[in-house]
């Protein structure tokens, strides 16, 4: 009886490590923290490109902020839709991002996509720098878009137009993963039923 219990804890404890899926972290600003990753066409590194206070990062107060940098969704097109884009190495389900809200005087909104599909939308206001949280999910896509619209504030040029210090992105769970953890799980409803007859 008591070896039954033991091999169900074990096998109810692989079962949930093989389940656990482990997170995609981008710290943007560290090629340490973007390592791994594929970046296009994001904005330098800021504040110590542009200088700034970019929410208290300019004065490394920012709370949340792992390294005090940051990188802005840039785009250079000139026109009223700008964006950047960072690839995974495995398809996500879900993305919490660390952004600016009220980056001097812009207002903008945020769209992310991933692999092409809508996940959702932020809309800024003028005024305040403060860092926040917004997490967007939706259909599975390896490729994240953001994007920002509205109008160019003047300082756009040299400073972009939307902060993101950090994203973290959930995976969707390796094929071998799901295969195992459901073969614990099927092990341990085995055992148990093995034990009552």
């Amino acid at each position: 009886m008591k070896k039954l219990a033991a091999i169900c804890v074990v096998v109810a404890l692989a079962a949930g490590a093989a389940q656990a899926v482990p997170t995609y972290f981008v710290d943007l600003g560290t090629p340490a923290g973007e390592a791994g990753y594929t970046l296009f066409d994001w904005g330098p590194v800021q504040p110590s490109t542009s200088g700034g206070n970019w929410g208290g990062m300019g004065g490394g107060t920012a709370p949340g902020s792992f390294d005090q940098l940051c990188r802005t969704v840039w785009g250079h097109t000139g026109d009223f839709f700008n964006w950047a884009s960072v690839t995974f190495p495995r398809a996500i389900t879900s993305a919490t991002i660390r952004h600016l809200v009220g980056q001097a005087n812009d207002s903008y909104r945020i769209d992310v996509f991933a692999g092409g599909n809508p996940w959702g939308s932020f809309t800024d206001t003028v005024g305040g720098e403060t860092w926040t949280s917004t997490t967007f999910s939706g259909l599975p896509g390896q490729t994240l878009v953001i994007t920002a619209t509205g109008p160019q504030w003047s300082d756009f040029a040299t400073y972009g137009q939307l902060g993101i210090d950090w994203i973290n992105a959930t995976p969707i769970p390796a094929p071998g993963a799901v295969l195992l953890g459901s073969i614990g799980v099927g092990l341990v409803g085995w055992l148990r039923r093995r034990r009552s007859l």
